[in-house]
């Protein structure tokens, strides 16, 4: 019998058992920032790991979410793969959701609720798990944990080294410092990424790389205080309206960023890049259909040759209020939050300066506080600009060994072959692993594609989860031949 076969019979036997820790671990609260809650997630996760074995500890200093250390054994001279998730969310709207984020439902394939099955009970793969975080990014974490428990006392032939972080959906502010004060305990041969969905259909894929990120927060300013509609309306400027005509001078009706210089230092797919790209079979029309859309942005166009270009999103508006808490008024100012995915090549610094100077060539004086009373009086167009910097993309080469090797073990897993993909659509700071520690790393997602990620109801599709636990035991029993470990790729 061989290893997976073994852990697939452990897991069908307790596959109720492995639910309900995994329904624990995301009825946590972890919103991003909150760092009380976020520390209450580390010291979870270190208690559980412990009571596996490995060695874990939280560490970093005060005031910021922990990062989450550890150290699953192998043998003697055995290779090191590092293995990254993280364990804080985004936030959330109660509001929305089906069921209370934090608390975890089980829900079927026609989203009816399912009670949790008692230990030893069946488990049908298409339930899925709703909660915040489920899929994004706790679910690695419960998969790894399960992992560890079906292989038992069988040997492990790879050294792993664990990298759990708190602050990812805040931009990892402090990642690559901590990364740099533990880099003799973070040493391995390569990285694993574990963040973000598997293909469409849910099949199983290797990612080469990832989007850089940053954002920004974009307030227009008008009367010092909101005024009366009718007393003022068609005289004093509307902010809403002005910022609805800066935002839309930032894109055309072709879909085309048009701030000036946007692509420019965009690297060209390689010929190698471009060619696992149109091997790629179409996803657009299911898509279309799953989305409840009539046509993409560029209509005709290809999901994955737009994740190949930098992307410029308005993820919220505000401007006073809507519905029953309108009020006949003029705002005194409205606010574009607003997120910039890069790619290969983009710096993010050099993209808010290109922001910042389209807005002013629209006439703004443009500043980084709130404008004082003289500046208002001044000045008939004023913009404030929050930025975070962020980080650049990043993306690994495609005939690293440890590339093929997960292709392998990921095909097993799943059951069908697995593909390369140059890029995710996703941001994931990839490039602290490399600069940091000197290592290349690659994206291993196990989440089903249509998880709701960042939005309500997120959820993880059971079957995704046992896709995890068979690919972590394959990982942590099949080593790489030692010959491509000192090839200088893995």
């Amino acid at each position: 019998m061989t290893v997976v076969d073994a852990v697939r019979g452990w897991r069908r036997d307790h596959a109720a058992e492995v639910l309900r820790e995994f329904a624990g671990l995301v009825a946590l609260d972890n919103v991003t920032g909150d760092v009380p809650a976020l520390r209450r997630n580390a010291g979870e996760i270190v208690e559980r790991l412990r009571a596996r074995g490995v060695e874990a500890e939280s560490v970093g200093p005060d005031g910021v979410a922990p990062l989450v250390i550890g150290r699953v054994p192998g043998r003697p001279g055995a290779p090191r793969l590092g293995l990254y998730a993280h364990y804080d969310g985004q936030p959330v709207t109660p509001a929305d959701w089906t069921t209370p984020p934090f608390e975890p439902t089980l829900v079927g394939p026609d989203g009816a609720t399912v009670p949790l099955p008692a230990p030893g009970a069946p488990v049908d793969d298409e339930w899925r798990l709703r909660a915040r975080a489920a899929a994004d990014d706790k679910a690695p974490i419960a998969a790894l944990l399960a992992a560890l428990d079906a292989l038992g006392g069988t040997e492990r032939e790879v050294e792993l080294v664990l990298c759990f972080e708190g602050e990812e959906e805040s931009g990892s502010p402090h990642l690559g410092e901590l990364l740099l004060a533990y880099a003799d305990r973070l040493a391995t041969d390569a990285w694993l990424i574990c963040d973000g969905p598997v293909r469409q259909g849910n099949a199983p894929q290797v990612v080469l790389g990832v989007r850089g990120f940053t954002d920004l927060e974009l307030t227009v300013y008008g009367p010092a205080g909101e005024l009366h509609s009718g007393h003022y309306g068609n005289w004093a400027p509307n902010p809403a309206l002005a910022l609805a005509r800066l935002l839309a001078s930032m894109k055309d009706d072709a879909g085309r960023v048009t701030i000036d210089g946007f692509t420019a230092d965009t690297r060209t797919p390689t010929g190698a890049e471009q060619a696992a790209l149109d091997a790629m079979p179409p996803v657009e029309d299911e898509l279309l259909d799953r989305l409840g859309l009539a046509a993409a942005e560029v209509p005709g166009s290809r999901l994955l040759d737009r994740l190949m270009l930098p992307s410029l999103n308005v993820r919220g508006l505000r401007a006073a209020d809507v519905g029953p808490a309108a009020r006949n008024v003029i705002p005194a100012s409205a606010t574009a939050s607003i997120d910039i995915r890069l790619a290969a090549g983009d710096d993010p610094r050099r993209m808010l300066d290109r922001v910042r100077d389209h807005v002013a060539e629209h006439g703004y004086l443009v500043l980084d506080r709130e404008p004082t009373d003289a500046e208002r009086r001044g000045h008939p167009a004023i913009a404030r600009i929050e930025a975070r910097v962020g980080y650049p993309a990043a993306r690994a080469r495609a005939d690293l060994p440890i590339v093929g090797h997960l292709l392998e073990l990921a095909g097993l897993a799943a059951g069908r072959p697995a593909v390369a993909l140059p890029t995710l659509g996703g941001s994931v700071p990839l490039h602290h692993f490399e600069q940091a520690l000197g290592t290349p790393a690659v994206i291993m997602p196990i989440a089903n594609p249509d998880n709701n990620q960042h939005a309500a109801d997120e959820n993880l599709r059971l079957g995704n989860l046992w896709y995890g636990v068979d690919l972590f035991a394959l990982l942590l029993t099949t080593p790489w031949h030692e010959r491509d470990r000192s090839s200088g790729g893995a």
